[in-house]
């Protein structure tokens, strides 16, 4: 941002230029001499800093704001411009991508601990952009965003919880490169493939995060540069005499850098949703991962292939795992004795099911359904 403010000083040479460093000059007045004396400023504050950003309310001199919650504070002001980046666009850029990489299950955001604006806007868009019909996962769906102590720090146990429950192919947009560093070490962890079943991006083209991961990111370039230049431009035209945009200007255009993070998606991912469609339909009715293979022309061994790149697991788990969900449907919604309910879920062996729901669940058929609430009748 600031190589674009001296961009245009280059091509405009009108101004004297004074940097605030604000660890040292606050303490020794600086500061405050350059409120007092300067003809314009161009503000840039950290979210934590309320006290400095409250400290100019009082100044009559000609301002432009680049930061999205300092807006509220000097919006509407005679002598101030507001210039920021269009986070929603950068979100429907990052959607657009994933579109043209293939078809996911899953579309997921990742905010910080705290949800900032430029997070939340970036949300907004990624979720207008990506497919009507494919689902968004957004993590956490509890930050507070009213919290006075604003921290992008992410919880890693539960960052696994939802990538672990997340569909696959899942495609994962991290509000900055920061978060998304954090899905790819989770991801690592997890054994969750990259990109074959997580792809992930984030934005800002940070070098130091995007080649330090295993998977080294993909990520947007936003236009900073741009912002500069144009809050420069802004800042001369209010010196000028000029009046402030009515509304804040957005500055929008992002460039993407693809790397390993991030890869389309193979025509396996068509195959592996007729098998899963086929399995949803038949699984109760003694259905064998070879069945679902004859069904759809292809190989036992190219099946079991593809399920494991993209799924994380066989056909026979698959199957396997449709036929506990009826059973525990079953549990919860009817009386029918157990072994009954094993006998319509395509469970031939009930000693088996027995075993398998224990090892699975941790309690017996019986007490789960006690659990649900249900008696046999």
């Amino acid at each position: 941002m600031m190589s674009g403010v001296f961009d245009y000083l280059n091509s405009h040479p009108l101004w004297e230029i004074h940097l605030i460093n604000t660890r040292t000059d606050i303490a020794n007045g600086a500061l405050e001499r350059m409120a007092r004396d300067a003809d314009g400023i161009f503000l840039s504050i950290a979210y934590e800093n309320k006290r400095l950003a409250r400290h100019f309310l009082s100044s009559d001199v000609k301002m432009v704001v680049s930061e999205d919650h300092l807006v509220p504070l000097y919006a509407g002001r005679a002598n101030c411009g507001t210039i920021l980046l269009d986070s929603v666009s950068i979100g429907q850029d990052a959607a657009r991508y994933f579109n043209s990489l293939g078809r996911f299950a899953s579309y997921g955001f990742v905010h910080g601990h705290t949800h900032f604006p430029w997070s939340d806007e970036r949300e907004r868009g990624f979720r207008d952009a990506k497919p009507k019909d494919v689902p968004l996962y957004v993590y956490p769906q509890d930050a507070d965003a009213s919290s006075d102590e604003l921290t992008s720090a992410i919880d890693n146990d539960s960052l696994a919880e939802w990538l672990t429950a997340l569909p696959k192919p899942a495609a994962v947009f991290g509000a900055n490169d920061l978060f998304a560093r954090d899905v790819l070490a989770v991801c690592n962890r997890l054994g969750l493939k990259v990109p074959q079943q997580v792809s992930v991006v984030g934005c800002d083209n940070d070098p130091l995060i995007c080649s330090g991961t295993k998977e080294q990111l993909t990520s947007f370039q936003l236009p900073f540069h741009e912002l500069g230049y144009r809050g420069a431009e802004m800042l001369a035209r209010l010196l000028q005499g000029r009046k402030p945009p009515c509304e804040t200007v957005r500055v929008g255009g992002t460039r993407l850098f693809e790397r390993g993070s991030s890869a389309p998606i193979p025509p396996a991912k068509m195959l592996v949703d007729r098998a899963l469609n086929y399995i949803a339909a038949a699984a109760c009715g003694g259905l064998r991962a070879a069945d679902v293979a004859t069904h759809l022309g292809v190989s036992r061994s190219l099946l079991d292939l593809r399920f494991r790149q993209i799924c994380g697991k066989s056909v026979l788990q698959e199957i396997t795992d449709r036929r506990l969900d009826e059973v525990k449907r079953l549990l919860a919604e009817t009386g029918l004795p157990i072994i009954r309910i094993g006998q319509q879920a395509g469970f031939n062996d009930p000693d088996n099911l027995k075993r398998l729901f224990r090892r699975r669940f941790g309690v017996t058929m019986r007490d789960w359904r006690a659990q649900a609430g249900n008696r046999p009748q």
